[in-house]
Formats: C-alpha cells, sequence, structure tokens
C-alpha cells in the first residue's frame, strides 16, 4: 500500500489512505502506557507519585489512551471524508470491520491475560480474585458497564471505544447534514452538561463509567479528519494545540499528579483537543520536521503492532515483576530499573509474536467464511502428512 510521505499533505481522493507518521504517535502512545506500567509496578503511588518529581510524567497513562482515541476517530474518517462523509460500506459493513479487527485480537489477549492469572504467574490489577463471570463479561465487551475484576488493567478502554464505534455512523450522517463544528459543539457541550449535573445526581453520574468524555475525543478526531482533507485550520490548529499543551504543561507543574488525575475529565479534553490539533497540521504538511521524527522506521515498526502492545504488555510485565524479580529480592522503587531494562524488550518481543499470531491475520479476514478458509490453509500440510502416513 502507499503511503503518504512525511510532510505531505493528504488533500485529494487519491492521497493514500495510510499516514506513516500516524504509526509514529501509536507508538509512542503505547510506549508510553508500557513505561506508565513499569513505573505503577515498581515506584508506584498512583495518583500521586511515591518517586522523585522527575517521575511525575510517568503517573499520567491514561493520556495515552486519549490520544489513541483521536487516533481512532481520525483514522476512521480519513477515508469517508473522500467520500463526501460517507461509510463506503454503510454502517451495518463498518460495524463488522471493526469487529473482525479489533475484537478477536482483544479476545486471544482476554484468553491469554486469564490463563495467567488463574496459573498464578500474574495478577489481577485490583489483586482480586478472577472469576469465570468476570472473564465472560470482558469477553462481551460489557466491563464499562458491569462491575468486574479484570484480568488486564488495560480491557476497561477496549469495551468504551468498541461502543463509541456504534456511533460513528450517527456522526457522519449529522456532519454531513449539520456541518462538522456544529456536531462537535453540540457533543461537546452534552457531554459537559452530563458531567456537571451527574456531580450532584447519581443517576446521572452513572454514565461516567462509560467515559463520555472520549465521545469528544473521538468526535474530535473526525472532525480534524474532515477538516484536515478539506484544507482548512491548520493554521488555528497550530496556535490551539499549543496553547492546549502549554495549559495542561502549566497546571501539571503546578497543581502535580493527585490534581491532575482527580480532574481527568477536564483533562482529556484539553490533551483531546491537542492532539485533533496537531492532526489537521501535520496532515496539510505543516510541521514537517515533526512528521519526518513520528515517520522514522522504529517508530513505524511499533505502530504497526501498537494495538498488540497495548493488549498484552502490562501482563507481562507482571510476569516479570513477580516471578523475576521479586524471587531475587528486587521490590518497591529498586525494581524500577530491571523492570524497564528486561520488561520493555520483553513486552515488545512478546507484543509482535501476539500481533504475528493473533492480530496481523485479522488485517485481512473480514468473516467467519474467512476465518474457516484460513484455519483449513493453516491445517493443511498437518492434514497431508496425516494421509500420506507422515507422523
Amino acid at each position: 500500500m502507499a503511503t503518504l510521505k512525511p510532510g505531505a499533505a493528504l488533500r485529494t481522493p487519491a492521497t493514500a489512505t495510510r499516514v506513516e507518521w500516524l504509526d509514529g504517535v501509536r507508538a509512542l502512545a503505547a510506549m508510553f502506557v508500557v513505561v506508565h506500567h513499569v513505573w505503577l509496578l515498581s515506584v508506584g503511588g498512583y495518583p500521586g507519585n511515591n518517586g522523585p518529581w522527575t517521575m511525575d510524567w510517568m503517573v499520567y497513562g491514561h493520556l495515552a489512551v486519549s490520544v489513541f482515541i483521536v487516533v481512532s476517530g481520525f483514522s476512521l474518517t480519513l477515508s469517508p471524508a473522500r467520500h463526501e462523509g460517507k461509510l463506503p460500506e454503510g454502517g451495518l459493513g463498518f460495524l463488522r470491520r471493526r469487529f473482525w479487527r479489533i475484537v478477536p485480537p482483544y479476545w486471544a489477549a482476554l484468553a491469554f491475560s486469564s490463563i495467567l492469572v488463574v496459573v498464578g504467574l500474574a495478577s489481577t490489577p485490583t489483586g482480586g480474585a478472577l472469576t469465570s463471570r468476570d472473564v465472560v463479561v470482558h469477553g462481551l465487551l460489557l466491563q464499562d458497564a458491569i462491575g468486574t475484576t479484570p484480568p488486564n488493567g488495560v480491557f476497561w478502554s477496549i469495551a468504551v471505544e468498541w461502543h463509541i464505534y456504534f456511533f460513528f455512523p450517527l456522526v457522519l450522517l449529522l456532519v454531513r447534514r449539520w456541518g462538522a463544528p456544529l456536531v462537535l459543539g453540540v457533543v461537546t457541550g452534552l457531554v459537559i452538561a452530563q458531567h456537571l449535573i451527574g456531580a450532584v445526581i447519581p443517576a446521572v453520574g452513572w454514565f461516567d463509567r462509560f467515559s463520555p468524555a472520549y465521545f469528544v475525543l473521538f468526535v474530535g478526531g473526525s472532525v480534524a479528519a474532515q477538516l484536515a482533507t478539506r484544507g482548512a485550520g491548520a493554521s488555528a490548529g497550530i496556535v490551539l494545540g499549543a496553547l492546549c499543551v502549554a495549559g495542561f504543561a502549566t497546571a501539571a507543574g503546578v497543581a502535580g499528579p493527585r490534581t491532575i488525575v482527580g480532574e481527568y475529565f477536564w483533562v482529556d479534553l484539553v490533551v483531546g483537543a491537542a492532539t485533533a490539533c496537531l492532526f489537521v497540521a501535520l496532515t496539510q504538511g505543516r510541521l514537517p520536521w515533526l512528521a519526518r521524527f513520528l515517520a522514522l522506521r522504529p517508530l513505524a515498526v511499533v505502530g504497526t503492532f501498537a494495538f498488540s502492545l497495548y493488549l498484552v504488555h502490562a501482563p507481562i510485565l507482571d510476569v516479570l515483576r513477580e516471578r523475576v524479580l521479586a524471587p531475587a529480592g528486587i521490590t518497591g522503587a529498586n525494581a524500577f530499573w530491571p523492570l524497564m531494562l528486561l520488561g520493555v524488550p520483553a513486552a515488545l518481543a512478546g507484543a509482535y509474536a501476539f500481533f504475528v499470531v493473533c492480530e496481523r491475520p485479522f488485517l485481512r479476514i473480514r468473516s467467519f467464511r474467512q476465518l474457516w478458509d484460513a484455519v483449513r490453509q493453516l491445517a493443511g500440510p498437518w492434514r497431508r502428512r496425516r494421509v500420506g502416513g507422515t507422523p
């Protein structure tokens, strides 16, 4: 597949659908989550920081998920934006395609994480016992609606994003009828109203468990893609994005992690706005130095299996901490650098192996028939050996 060169604008229908610098964003976000969990499993103190202030930034792994949500809205809208805001395969076709893209790898990661917990090699992030009910709820992607003990600390966001997908066709329809700015404004207003009212009315506050701010971020990413393909908003995006980044950095430096974590609803909106604005500028060829950096080969490679890295890194790190470092007497803050030096390469290697086996096949498989054909193809050599009498 052709790719968009770093710094090149994405303006016409003929432009490639893959944007190299976007893989770099995915890679950095995934690696930030990995470093966050290394810190969490060693130094810890969340929502504060038990380590030196220079580690404060490691507390904010949650914000990488905010970036992922904007990436999702942005990348999924690039194709519709070149087709008059319509999904070429229709709403049901879109949901079917997304199901096969993310759910089977997620199920594989669920099985992997659950087995490690059940056999005692890893622990749940809450420290609680894992039950069959927990696994079933996660398998149905209902963990954001039903309280459970998670087998893997990152699975909450998969359910949230999956449920957002159901609204994507409606978002595109409303954008065609009302325009992108109005839709983004209405969605933002409704979500903020829900959050404020929910602070005093528990029944309304219950919806916070679905992370409604992420819906704003997803729509923001979608709007960014539509603005960018029309060649609009690049200069304004740079200014607004810079203001958002400066505002967050100032607030984090003054208030500290505990306060920032306690205000994640608002912080998510700021970080999401900065990300969407950055995408508008980068897609139109602005900030070419940043596009070149994000398109560097190592980042591009990690970006291709960033989803797998996100799914399986936590149990890999936990196994290393519990079964390698702890028996050697390396615990607490002393485990940070050993876990970093051992865990990051192990997480990358394990995630790539998981990608090859459990994610890459579903870049092509889009139906149960195709899945069955793929299984038969894999089983073909074994069946031929059996028929031929070869042991």
